[in-house]
């Protein structure tokens, strides 16, 4: 599995044109994974502190959150590497026949749902985990504020790219209803991803 990886051993495969993945999504998991992690930092931070003591509850469930969120983006760096291998698979299959060509193509269009599916859930998880990382920003002490706005920044980025992702795989899809209901909700998420950047500032 991609995420029992040693850092040096991903990145080499990210950088080579040989490792077909990781690739764009793979990081796009990692990346949101790696700001979800400083905003958990930065949870921690705080107990102990005045400014926790009188918000103990609310920690504790951001805290939660937080950690669901991590758990939930470390299974997508995988599941992103197997989406794009059904891609690819699929762009494999014969087509010498009528009957074979149609075949490929839904099984084209099966697997970059898959691919879309995986970048919109990672994407909807970063999304989740803005708020309460905003909200933590006047509560942190000062010696972790930068943690935390370099871990909503690299959420951020990994929003985008997961947001881009989902939208250039649209072009696999030939089925006009479903094509226009994945826009909607890449629609959706962007549209609530620019509230909570009102928010950051």
């Amino acid at each position: 599995m991609l995420v029992d990886l040693s850092i040096k051993d991903f990145a080499n495969k990210v950088a080579s044109y040989e490792s077909v993945v990781p690739a764009g999504g793979c990081v796009m998991a990692l990346s949101g994974l790696m700001g979800v992690c400083l905003l958990e930092m930065s949870v921690d931070s705080v107990y102990g502190r005045p400014e926790g003591e009188k918000a103990q509850d609310l920690l504790q469930k951001v805290k939660t959150q937080l950690t669901a969120l991590h758990s939930e983006l470390l299974t997508y760096v995988d599941k992103d590497a197997q989406a794009y291998g059904g891609v690819l698979a699929a762009y494999k299959l014969q087509k010498s026949t009528l009957k074979e060509t149609e075949h490929r193509q839904a099984e084209i269009e099966a697997a970059a749902l898959s691919a879309i599916e995986i970048p919109l859930k990672i994407s909807a998880a970063c999304i989740a985990a803005l708020e309460p990382g905003i909200m933590l920003l006047p509560k942190v002490k000062q010696g972790v504020l930068g943690d935390l706005k370099i871990g909503l920044l690299v959420t951020k980025a990994s929003i985008e790219g997961s947001l881009a992702a989902a939208r250039m795989n649209l072009s696999l899809i030939k089925e006009e209803k479903l094509v226009k209901e994945l826009r909607a909700r890449i629609d959706e998420l962007q549209v609530e991803f620019d509230k909570a950047m009102t928010k950051l500032g």
